[in-house]
């Protein structure tokens, strides 16, 4: 491990208890799914899906089929873990690559009427019931099949066709959950449980983080948390045991004293309003630590909160350590960019977006360190 690389350090033990605590705090007879797309949301999937599955969870979820692919491959090395453990692909039936489906055992949650027809005719073809969920738009516009749709003259054909697969579970999506209070969530509970009982009984999933946080009675079969398995959600009122797993550390490279009146970086946008001592960091944009940060940032040395100065630059960034004392910077080689002082929800405040986008926007050039607590650190 050298400290001359900016690190993302990943507590894969934290990432179980947070499943855990989740797990626990759903309906007994409740499963809890974790959502691992977008690369387990910029944690690396390998070591995320192989925790959780330690952790105990049965059902993992992602968007692209490939995602789905290289997942059924890792739970494969899981040894029995290939045999109990489902994968979800929540962006529909990709028709060219149906075969994949029932070859590598992944669940295709169909999203459209057309999806629905295509697994139909291949279960026919095949003499094989297509094992699926189904997608209901509950009032969010983005994806699944309408209650318009649902109760369309073409109804009997779609009931026809849900007969031939093999309905596993019936999902929909809150789109206000981050705000328990919103007229929409149970807006779309009581549009969720009139749809599906046209179609199924199969079991229900309605919840991802956030639902799962409202009440119990958005629990249903079936949760799906995926922020909050990294220790993110969004309502402060909510009560939340979940920790995030990730802290990101970087190299100091070279410390300097400027005087009154030197500019510092690209376009010489900061000029040193006194003498300073500034040290140089080996982490810019090329490492996801995002330009617009040169407003916002803060840097932990040693249990000080620095400033940056100056712009973000693609492998480098400056920050202020004039408070810094000497005995502590003896002591410090690594400065903390992204952690318990500045975490990625605090972060995505500052840019005005969420800790979702942050997490998945990442670079892929820091090395990443996994702490497990069963085993010696990993290197990825």
């Amino acid at each position: 491990m050298s400290k001359e690389l900016s690190q993302f350090i990943v507590d894969l033990e934290q990432l179980r208890r947070n499943w855990q605590w989740l797990n626990a705090n759903t309906n007994p007879y409740c499963q809890t799914a974790s959502v691992v797309k977008a690369d387990g949301y910029g944690h690396g999937i390998e070591p995320i899906a192989k925790s959780l599955f330690e952790a105990g969870c049965r059902i993992f979820c992602v968007a692209r089929l490939e995602e789905a692919l290289q997942l059924r491959s890792i739970l494969t090395q899981q040894g029995s873990g290939n045999d109990i453990a489902e994968v979800i692909c929540f962006d529909g039936l990709q028709k060219e690559d149906i075969e994949c489906y029932p070859s590598y055992r992944i669940t295709p949650a169909l999203k459209q009427i057309s999806e629905i027809e295509t697994a139909a005719n291949y279960a026919i073809m095949s003499g094989v019931k297509f094992p699926v969920w189904i997608q209901l738009d509950t009032g969010m516009n983005r994806l699944g099949i309408s209650e318009i749709e649902l109760n369309s003259p073409y109804q009997q054909k779609l009931l026809d066709n849900l007969s031939r697969l093999e309905v596993k579970v019936v999902m929909s999506h809150l789109s206000s959950s981050d705000t328990p209070t919103h007229e929409a969530n149970n807006k779309q509970r009581n549009t969720f449980e009139k749809m599906s009982k046209q179609i199924s009984s199969a079991p229900l999933s309605l919840s991802a983080s956030h639902g799962l946080l409202i009440s119990q009675e958005f629990h249903y079969d079936i949760t799906r948390p995926g922020i909050a398995l990294y220790g993110y959600q969004d309502n402060p009122n909510t009560f939340f045991s979940c920790k995030p797993i990730l802290k990101w550390v970087a190299p100091i490279l070279q410390i300097r004293n400027i005087s009154k009146g030197e500019q510092i970086g690209y376009g010489a946008d900061f000029t040193a309003t006194r003498s300073m001592q500034v040290a140089t960091i080996g982490a810019g944009y090329g490492d996801g630590y995002r330009r617009s940060l040169s407003q916002f940032g803060k840097v932990d040395v040693g249990g000080h909160i620095c400033k940056l100065v100056g712009r973000v630059s693609m492998d480098s960034l400056v920050i202020d350590i004039s408070d810094v004392p000497e005995a502590k910077l003896v002591q410090v080689s690594q400065v903390c960019l992204l952690g318990e002082h500045y975490d990625a929800k605090a972060m995505a405040a500052d840019l005005s977006t969420i800790s979702y986008e942050i997490l998945t926007n990442l670079g892929s050039r820091p090395e990443r360190i996994y702490k497990n607590a069963k085993n010696n650190n990993i290197i990825k």
